[in-house]
């Protein structure tokens, strides 16, 4: 009982003390046969100059497939990028986009 109560109270600290996520909008490549394509994602932090986790979904409209993603990045200056793995074709993908970040 008493690990499961420290657990939650570093779970909760670890959480409060995090920055604000934010959203990406941007265009990635699937290395697995999916080529060019749209994505959304969500960053943990909106702040400028972080490593980023992130979680996103994808179109590739050549192919007229989505896919959804799990990755890490590093946020810049209005911008993001982040390499991932595409659950849905178990492949890798590369992305770059728009952030809306603050200093």
């Amino acid at each position: 009982m008493q690990k499961l109560l420290t657990v939650s109270i570093l779970a909760l600290a670890a959480t409060t003390a995090q920055a604000d996520p934010a959203v990406m909008f941007g265009i990635n490549y699937n290395f697995g046969g999916g080529g060019p394509g749209l994505s959304v994602k969500v960053l943990s932090s909106d702040r400028e100059d972080r490593t980023v986790a992130s979680v996103g979904a994808s179109y590739y409209p050549m192919m007229n497939r989505v896919g959804l993603d799990v990755g890490v990045g590093r946020t810049f200056e209005n911008g993001a990028a982040t390499v991932s793995w595409d659950v849905i074709s178990s492949a890798p993908q590369a992305s770059i986009g728009f952030v809306d970040t603050v200093k």
